[in-house]
């Protein structure tokens, strides 16, 4: 086997975890079962109620770290915990509710290289498969695409349990944003930012499998007004410019309001038709007005009616942010 310049590098694993007693037995069974042959795996415990401790301390294998560590909540915190007690050139990121396929690491450490900034594979869910729908239609199967920043400013469709890179480059990076305001995307603000001056890669090979019920205990609608301030905070660095930070502001009202409406909550209709009107499309801003005509059929009828509007509207932001130059 041939990696990083004909050697094996060390790779280290990092684990975060917290009460997962009943999932992490099989996300280390999957570490163990990696073709690749050098790693440490790092276990990041936010003090366990459960039996996860046990579980971890049964493998008695010198290539398990276990740390406990109180991140107050804030997994970014647990990860860069992790990393700052990694010894490995290489890092891979696996939740311990997830499962890698043998040849995890094997097949992404083939793909890194001194001009890629990450690589991600697809995945197998378990669960809900509607939560991720997303993730599942970037890639076919048995390609492996490259990615730019403006292609991810949009979506994140890189799942953080298929993450392997550089640990110079994390470091460099600067690591996760521990802010409380980037909970549950975190992971995403990162990978821009390791995005602005490298590739990411996404193989299409399902090489995790990727656990979404202990996931989905979060309410959509604050995940995606988060998704702001991501964009915000990059606009402030100077990553975005003015024209994609309006259009980027206008695409997250649109995924807000229809986060609202899914969960048939009718504030959404503002920030929905609010982030219509934000771009540059003549058609889309005569498709707010439309919709903002329903706001004055009768209430029993708005319901259907505004559920309907945003479904027949798709907002094309990719198209928008393709048409922008550099101011």
């Amino acid at each position: 086997m041939e990696y990083e310049n004909n050697k094996v590098a060390l790779v280290s694993i990092i684990m975060p975890t917290y009460n997962q007693a009943e999932y992490i037995k099989a996300a280390i069974d999957s570490v163990f079962a990696q073709s690749y042959p050098i790693f440490e795996l790092i276990v990041i415990d936010n003090y366990s109620t459960d039996a996860t401790s046990d579980v971890v301390h049964s493998y008695h294998d010198p290539r398990i770290k276990y740390l406990k560590f109180d991140n107050k909540g804030v997994i970014a915190a647990a990860r860069n915990h992790g990393v700052k007690n990694a010894d490995g050139s290489v890092l891979a990121f696996l939740d311990s509710d997830d499962i890698w396929l043998p040849e995890m690491l094997s097949a992404q450490i083939k793909l890194l290289s001194d001009n890629i900034a990450l690589v991600s594979s697809s995945f197998e869910p378990i669960g809900n498969t509607t939560i991720c729908r997303h993730h599942l239609n970037y890639i076919k199967e048995n390609d492996v695409k490259a990615f730019h920043y403006k292609d991810i400013i949009n979506a994140n469709p890189i799942m953080t349990s298929s993450v392997v890179l550089y640990k110079a480059d994390f470091d460099h990076s600067g690591g996760f944003d521990e802010s409380s305001s980037f909970r549950f995307i975190e992971d995403w603000e990162l990978w821009l930012r390791l995005a602005l001056n490298k590739k990411v890669l996404i193989n299409g090979a399902k090489l995790l499998q990727y656990r979404i019920s202990s996931k989905t205990d979060r309410d959509e609608r604050d995940v995606k007004k988060r998704t702001l301030l991501i964009m915000k905070k990059h606009f402030e660095l100077n990553y975005i410019n003015g024209s994609m930070y309006k259009i980027l502001q206008g695409n997250c009202n649109v995924d807000i309001g229809k986060a609202h409406l899914d969960m048939n909550d009718q504030s959404g209709v503002k920030y929905y038709l609010k982030g219509i009107w934000a771009t540059r499309s003549i058609h889309n801003k005569a498709r707010a007005i439309v919709g903002l005509a329903l706001f004055f059929t009768p209430l029993f009828l708005r319901k259907k009616l505004l559920q309907l509007f945003y479904k027949l509207n798709n907002f094309n932001i990719a198209t928008e942010i393709n048409n922008i130059k550099k101011e």
